[in-house]
């Protein structure tokens, strides 16, 4: 079998056999080199076997990817969740996402549901859904509904678009229909965001400025959404839409207008932007708007793309000015975190943007995921990048038993390709391990912080920093923009002095041991 071609950065250590570098499966998103090239969708789809849970699964619940992902940060688009009412539990963790303080609709953060009984299943619930919209304008008058069908509208045929279509006539508003039942095997962000460009896109268009992009980021919400349009303006942009993120039905119908689609998500869902892309000529990029050095090179890849040299000084300033502002809080605390040893754990819910952020700390990031280019899945294909300053202090034998001295040096980890840290040169060994060897490596490297299924999958539990911040499914969406960077410091800052209180046993617990 040809093997896969070695990357441009990797350079071979003291080995005949170099390790072949993996590429990034379905849900990896990019390659293992950090490059942009994304794999063959068809080619993924044919290597999934079966799902396994909290490991490798088809997609989730197309209803929660709807109704949470694509539409749940639209201010002013009332939703119904049309089904039993634990389904709509997910409506209430999933809500409004804005400031407090800002100016909102009344129905915002709020649960609606049509809270489908028994009866309901066996006789239908039409009825109750046409009672649910013409109770919800008369409550709030919204300036759109959207209804979230659930796994049951779809197993006994309820007809959510008829009903979408009598209530539009009866109450002169857009009610947007969405089937998106959970076991649909179309994703719930496609089917919605394939039906807000059948119907709400480009029904009005008022203008734009010089520069209009459409920003799609889930992790644009509350602060984070008004520090990124501050920033976006003071380069010169005009921030038509931000679908995921908080946007209007308003926005929405003009989002078309955008001439170019910024994606910040690590998820797999490019098919919205290039429906965008064909129907009406926008131009698309995928972004990374965590971390120093991701920033500064996403900001300039967005002026590339208009090629107007105002808007590429005017990027360049602000780059510098950001840069200049946080650098003593930085300087602070690099002096706090470096040579701090962390280890990340990249599965399908990513954690690539932990592994920025740490590494611009001056930590020295061991990062473990799993090989999804295998034909036949395994629980013993992980890719492992073990800092080179790591390495140092293991011998001959355990490099061996590891098969470093077989590994490849690399600059870049996954999904990582832009790191900035003054002073130093990052570098990482790439090599291929067993469960039960990354399990031996950890417990030789012994990591001061571990970020979620270190400890769940290869048992490692001797961190010293503990939180139950730092989760894979939250994916460090809290930490865009410049200041992300010391927002994150100060919360390892807080796990590391709390952590005591985790792993420190209290004076009369050890008495209470030694009496008995």
């Amino acid at each position: 079998m040809e093997s896969t071609p070695v990357p441009e950065d990797a350079v071979p250590v003291a080995a005949p056999h170099p390790v072949d570098p993996p590429s990034a499966g379905p849900f990896f998103g990019g390659p293992a080199d950090g490059s942009d090239a994304r794999p063959d969708e068809a080619a993924c789809q044919a290597r999934r076997l079966m799902a396994i849970p909290g490991v490798f699964y088809g997609g989730g619940c197309s209803y929660m990817a709807c109704r949470g992902l694509m539409m749940s940060g639209i201010e002013d688009v009332l939703l119904i969740t049309h089904g039993p009412v634990g389904c709509a539990y997910f409506s209430g963790i999933n809500g409004y996402r804005g400031p407090a303080d800002a100016p909102r609709p009344p129905f915002i953060a709020r649960t609606f549901s049509t809270h489908m009984s028994e009866s309901d299943v066996i006789f239908g619930g039409e009825g109750k859904l046409a009672r649910a919209i013409d109770e919800a304008v008369e409550r709030y008058a919204p300036a759109a509904i959207a209804v979230c069908a659930t796994c049951p509208v779809g197993l006994i045929g309820d007809d959510i678009g008829q009903v979408a279509r009598e209530a539009e006539e009866r109450h002169g508003i857009e009610v947007l229909p969405l089937s998106c039942e959970g076991f649909k095997a179309e994703p719930g962000w496609l089917h919605g965001g394939k039906q807000i460009l059948d119907n709400w896109v480009g029904r009005e268009s008022r203008g734009t400025g010089a520069f209009p992009i459409h920003f799609m980021s889930e992790a644009c919400g509350d602060d984070r959404a008004r520090e990124m349009k501050e920033l976006f303006e003071r380069i010169g942009y005009d921030v038509v839409c931000s679908l995921m993120g908080i946007t209007t039905y308003r926005d929405i119908v003009r989002s078309h207008e955008a001439q170019l689609i910024v994606l910040d998500s690590g998820k797999a869902i490019d098919e919205v932007p290039l429906l965008y892309q064909r129907r009406y000529g926008s131009g698309f990029m995928r972004v990374n708007l965590t971390g120093m050095g991701a920033i500064a090179a996403s900001l300039r890849e967005m002026a590339a793309f208009f090629g107007d040299k105002v808007l590429m000084r005017q990027t360049e300033q602000v780059i510098e000015e950001e840069f200049a502002r946080i650098e003593a809080e930085r300087t602070r605390w690099l002096g706090e975190f470096g040579g701090v040893r962390a280890a990340v754990f990249e599965d399908i819910f990513r954690s690539n943007d932990f592994a920025v952020l740490s590494s611009e700390l001056g930590m020295d990031v061991i990062m473990v995921a799993q090989d999804y280019e295998t034909e036949v899945y395994t629980e013993e294909g992980y890719t492992v990048h073990v800092p080179c300053a790591l390495v140092g202090g293991l011998d001959a034998r355990r490099k061996e038993a590891f098969g470093i001295d077989a590994a490849f040096v690399v600059s870049r980890l996954p999904g990582c390709p832009e790191l900035d840290c003054p002073g130093r040169e990052f570098a990482w060994l790439r090599v291929q391990m067993s469960r039960s060897q990354v399990s031996d490596l950890l417990a030789e490297l012994a990591p001061d912080l571990c970020f979620a299924g270190i400890e769940e999958r290869f048992g490692y539990d001797g961190a010293r920093i503990r939180s139950e911040k730092f989760l894979s499914d939250e994916r460090g969406t809290d930490y865009m923009g410049f200041d992300g960077l010391a927002r994150y410091a100060n919360d390892v800052a807080q796990a590391r002095d709390l952590s005591h209180w985790l792993l420190e046993r209290p004076a009369w617990w050890k008495e209470q041991v030694c009496d008995a």
